[in-house]
């Protein structure tokens, strides 16, 4: 592999990684894409390579203050992670522990060159979260399902997980309840792959503030089955963080 002669600085304008963005090696002839499935808040000259020393050392040409984006090569998503869409990051611990094989990058070393989109779901396949304690009246929604069935998906794409035989909806359960009595049968879905205690969480942010009081109660029990005594702490340092982002 061949280094293209191209000069980078500690001032060269670094660009912007997502997850789910599409990118390509600027240091390949032929470079295979990767997915972007990480960006940790952490600089290249922190980040270590296993056996090679820093990522800093180990790309020489590229600043030691560089962004550090962590990519799985595309033929592996598809196998490991087929129906990921970007739409939020593959933790570390997560990528540890089903084995799968990613690379770190200083992100000028990579070109964007597209993203992932949402995918096509059955709506068969989607089942609530185990949380998920609101029920929707047709007669109050009757536009909302109308303009689902003229348009032929709902907007923006519903947010699930995979499960590994199932999908959980994480935020969207009015759109995919919507889009069964407009007569859909599937619709694109944006998918990631989190733990159960991540899942919680991510529910609590976008419905618990929301609920009703008869509403909250039911969730939360149903947060003490599964977590016990915890249920309580994520529920506090969910609504904390939120709080604190409003404030921002």
């Amino acid at each position: 592999m061949q280094r293209r002669n191209v000069q980078f600085t500690e001032n060269s304008e670094k660009p912007f990684f997502e997850s789910g963005d599409i990118v390509i090696d600027r240091d390949d002839d032929s470079p295979n894409e990767a997915i972007v499935v990480n960006t940790p808040p952490i600089e290249a000259s922190e980040w270590h390579v296993p056996g090679r020393g820093t990522l800093t050392e180990d790309n020489p040409d590229y600043p030691s203050d560089d962004q550090v984006v962590i990519v799985i090569y595309r033929d592996t998503i598809e196998k490991t992670y087929p129906n990921y869409t970007g739409a939020g990051v593959i933790r570390s611990r997560r990528l540890n522990q089903d084995n799968v094989q990613t690379y770190a990058f200083p992100s000028l070393r990579l070109q964007q060159v597209g993203e992932l989109e949402p995918k096509e779901f059955y709506l068969d396949r989607l089942e609530p979260s185990p949380y998920h304690a609101r029920n929707f009246e047709f007669t109050e929604n009757k536009e909302y399902i109308q303009a689902i069935r003229e348009q032929g998906y709902p907007d923006p794409p519903p947010y699930i997980r995979d499960c590994g035989n199932r999908f959980e909806i994480i935020n969207g359960h009015k759109r995919v309840w919507a889009s069964h009595i407009a007569g859909l049968e599937s619709i694109p879905c944006e998918c990631i792959y989190v733990s159960d205690e991540v899942a919680a969480r991510k529910w609590i942010w976008s419905h618990l503030d929301d609920y009703e009081a008869k509403e909250k109660a039911t969730a939360r029990e149903r947060l003490r089955s599964k977590f016990g005594s915890k249920a309580e702490q994520l529920e506090t340092e969910v609504l904390q963080r939120k709080e604190a982002v409003v404030d921002e």
